[in-house]
């Protein structure tokens, strides 16, 4: 889980794609709890990238190492 004093996205971005999904009213604890598991799945799928860039011989992270990480992770 990511710390608490370091979030990376904002309540009001959650409260906003919420509300695109079709959600009249958010409780700030949703937003919260989606702000929660949003910064933990990038966190995840930029250590995997990392790990992919890396086995591919690279000290970058690429698009492609992106979406193949995601794409595990999702799997």
């Amino acid at each position: 889980m990511v710390d608490s004093n370091t979030n990376r996205f904002s309540l009001f971005e959650m409260d906003k794609i919420l509300r695109t999904a079709g959600a009249d009213r958010v409780d700030e604890r949703a937003s919260k709890k989606l702000r929660e598991l949003l910064e933990d799945s990038a966190s995840e799928i930029a250590f995997k990238a990392k790990i992919l860039a890396r086995h591919a011989g690279r000290n970058f992270v690429q698009k492609e190492d992106i979406q193949l990480a995601a794409q595990q992770l999702m799997a």
